[in-house]
């Protein structure tokens, strides 16, 4: 009969710490979840400020900024002197790089709320007709683009947008007479640069995240690389390595279609 005894003594030990343990788990979860939801407020209602200021401030700059970029499209249309010409160029292409800052910046508070617009295209044909642009970012920066037709059924302005902020970001942080290359094959797209290397990849794609403050930019870039990819349910994967440079891979295969 002791063998019997000592087994329900230790049935009963095993329920008590059962029940135990579903006591704790009741409390601690929601106990939990409560100082997560607390921690992270701060930071959820900076972004909320962020997004706010932001949406502002683009507002009023695009008045001020309209008269600026009319004035100095009239000098190029109507002066003789080529020197103001050229200054005018100058003053209509840094516009030109704000507006494209604005539409970043307008883009990335709507994406939670943006539809695609899918539809059947050559996603090479788009990149290698962004060859130039790409070239004309910084000249002394060779992007190279290698790209045979691939029929794709995705959002074409909202997967040129997250392409050209990879090529971009690759342009902007390579050291001078570096090369970047832009390789479609296999169903991916890769984006490969020689420059400055990421520090965390893995936060990188996080809205407003720069990885020190001489870092150039606002840090919304890839964040919109990162929504548009999730939109589209494909995947994107991210290797670096400082002062050697990172790769960019867009695994393609879940929009790819035939004709």
């Amino acid at each position: 009969m002791e063998p019997i005894v000592l087994n329900d003594k230790i049935e009963i030990i095993f329920k008590e710490i059962f029940i135990a343990f579903l006591f704790s788990l009741a409390f601690i979860t929601p106990f939990s979840y409560l100082l997560t939801r607390v921690s992270l407020k701060p930071m959820k209602d900076s972004i909320v400020i962020m997004d706010g200021f932001i949406n502002g401030i683009v507002h009023d700059i695009n008045t001020p900024l309209s008269v600026v970029k009319m004035n100095a499209q009239s000098i190029v249309k109507n002066t003789e002197n080529q020197k103001l010409k050229e200054k005018s160029l100058r003053i209509i292409k840094g516009i030109g790089q704000i507006e494209s800052l604005e539409e970043q910046l307008l883009f990335s508070l709507k994406i939670g709320q943006y539809k695609l617009q899918n539809e059947k295209f050559d996603i090479a044909k788009i990149i290698n007709e962004r060859r130039d642009y790409w070239n004309d970012i910084r000249p002394n920066i060779k992007v190279n683009v290698r790209a045979k037709i691939l029929l794709v059924n995705a959002d074409k302005i909202a997967m040129l947008r997250a392409i050209d902020n990879i090529v971009n970001n690759a342009i902007k942080y390579s050291p001078s007479k570096k090369e970047v290359d832009v390789i479609l094959r296999d169903n991916k797209l890769e984006i490969i640069d020689n420059g400055i290397g990421i520090k965390k990849p893995k936060e990188v794609f996080g809205k407003y995240y720069r990885e020190s403050v001489d870092t150039k930019g606002v840090g919304i870039g890839l964040y919109i690389v990162a929504q548009i990819v999730k939109l589209h349910s494909i995947n994107i994967d991210v290797k670096s390595t400082i002062n050697e440079g990172s790769r960019f891979c867009i695994d393609l295969k879940n929009i790819v279609t035939t004709a």
